[in-house]
């Protein structure tokens, strides 16, 4: 069975870019805003989640916020994406709970790379 990602992104060229990343290995859902995926957080499992950070409306921390109120940021590994590479935007991330955060715009082989060490596959 494939592992399940959670992606929120709501910019459509990294949509595709995601998708093409992963999809061949993983069982991708794709939503534009924090919103849904709170909603299909209540409702589905996924073994990881994906997030920006800036969102139309809600931001990528207050999904990262859910999943640590629902007790689950052990259970479900949270790497959040920004384009702001100040290192204050990286370390508020990690202080919120992130396992991981990459800086847009990201390698390919940077994001799998990251998805299977925290998902405790072999590179």
């Amino acid at each position: 069975m494939l592992k399940r990602i959670l992606v929120v992104e709501d910019d459509p060229g990294y949509q595709d870019l995601i998708e093409t990343i992963l999809r061949p290995a993983y069982d991708v859902t794709l939503v534009a805003s924090a919103e849904v995926a709170i909603d299909k957080l209540d409702k589905e499992r996924f073994d990881l989640v994906i997030t920006d950070i800036n969102l139309l409306g809600m931001t990528g921390f207050e999904v990262l916020a859910k999943i640590k109120n629902a007790g689950l940021e052990q259970v479900i590994p949270v790497i959040m994406c920004s384009g702001h590479s100040e290192p204050l935007t990286r370390e508020r991330a990690m202080k919120y709970g992130a396992a991981g955060f990459v800086t847009k715009p990201y390698p390919p082989g940077n994001i799998i790379s990251l998805v299977r060490v925290l998902l405790g596959e072999k590179a």
